[in-house]
C-alpha cells in the first residue's frame, strides 16, 4: 500500500496545484451540453414519459465520468514523454500492481469529481436526480474502468499523436453513441447490438437507474464488473511489458 500511495501521491500534488483549472474544466464541457440540449428540448418528453433532461443528465454524469478518468492516460503520457517519471517508477522498487493500482485510484478520483459538478450543475438547471450510494458505487464502477482503459492505451501510445488517435477510436465514438443523449432503441437493430457491448452503455445505465431511484439492473452490473477485471488486468499487463 506505500508504494500504492506514493503514486497517489504525486497525482494529488498535481491535481492540487491545477484544481480550478481542472474543475472549469470538467463543467464546461456539461455546461454547454445543458444549455444546447436540455434547454432545447426542456419540457419535451420521451417515448416512456420522462422528460429529457431527465433523461440526459445521467448520460452526462457517466460521458464526464468516462472523459475525464481516461484524461489520465494524457497524464501518464506527459510524465513518460517529457518528465520522465515513469522511467524513474521503474527503476524504483515499484511492483506493476501498486503502479496501475495507484493512476487508477488518481483517475477514479479525477472521475469522481468531473460526475460530482455534473450533478450539482444538474440541480441548478432543476433537474431531478436521487444521490445515493447506488449513484456513488455506479459512478465508481465506472470510473475504475476506464481508469484502467487509460493505463493501457498510454502504454501502448508511443507519442502525443499517437495518444490523440486512440482517444478518439475509444472515447469519441462511445461519447455519443452508447445511450448518453438518446435511447438505443432508437438505433437499428445492428447497431444496437454493437454498441451495447461498448463499456459506457452498461454504465450509462447503471447511473441512469440510480439517478432515477430505480433498482439495479443486474446484467449490466455483472457485464461492468467483469469488464472492471478485465481492463485493470491488462493494464497491469501492459505496464509490466513497458518496464521491460
Amino acid at each position: 500500500m506505500r508504494q500504492v500511495m506514493a503514486v497517489i501521491l504525486r497525482e494529488l500534488l498535481i491535481l492540487k496545484r491545477k484544481f480550478w483549472r481542472y474543475a472549469f474544466s470538467f463543467s464546461l464541457s456539461p455546461l454547454l451540453y445543458l444549455i444546447t440540449f436540455g434547454w432545447a428540448a426542456r419540457g419535451r418528453l420521451m417515448s416512456n414519459g420522462t422528460d429529457y433532461m431527465t433523461f440526459m443528465l445521467p448520460g452526462l454524469i457517466a460521458m464526464s465520468s468516462m472523459m475525464n478518468s481516461f484524461g489520465m492516460a494524457t497524464e501518464i503520457n506527459i510524465s513518460r514523454f517529457y518528465w520522465k517519471t515513469f522511467d524513474e517508477i521503474r527503476s524504483a522498487p515499484v511492483s506493476d500492481w501498486a503502479y496501475a493500482s495507484g493512476e487508477v485510484l488518481s483517475g477514479m478520483l479525477r472521475g469522481g469529481i468531473a460526475a460530482g459538478i455534473v450533478i450539482v450543475l444538474g440541480m441548478l438547471f432543476g433537474v431531478s436526480i436521487h444521490p445515493s450510494p447506488f449513484l456513488a458505487g455506479a459512478v465508481v464502477l465506472t470510473t475504475f474502468v476506464f481508469s484502467s482503459l487509460a493505463i493501457c492505451t498510454a502504454m501502448l501510445a508511443r507519442s502525443h499523436a499517437d495518444q490523440g488517435m486512440l482517444s478518439s477510436f475509444v472515447i469519441t465514438p462511445m461519447a455519443f453513441l452508447c445511450g448518453t443523449f438518446f435511447p438505443l432503441d432508437l438505433y437499428p437493430a445492428w447497431i444496437g447490438a454493437v454498441v451495447s457491448l461498448l463499456p459506457l452503455t452498461p454504465a450509462a445505465t447503471l447511473i441512469r437507474a440510480a439517478a432515477s431511484g430505480g433498482p439495479m439492473p443486474a446484467a449490466e452490473f455483472v457485464y461492468l464488473c467483469i469488464a472492471a477485471a478485465i481492463s485493470f488486468s491488462l493494464a497491469v499487463l501492459v505496464v509490466r511489458q513497458t518496464r521491460r
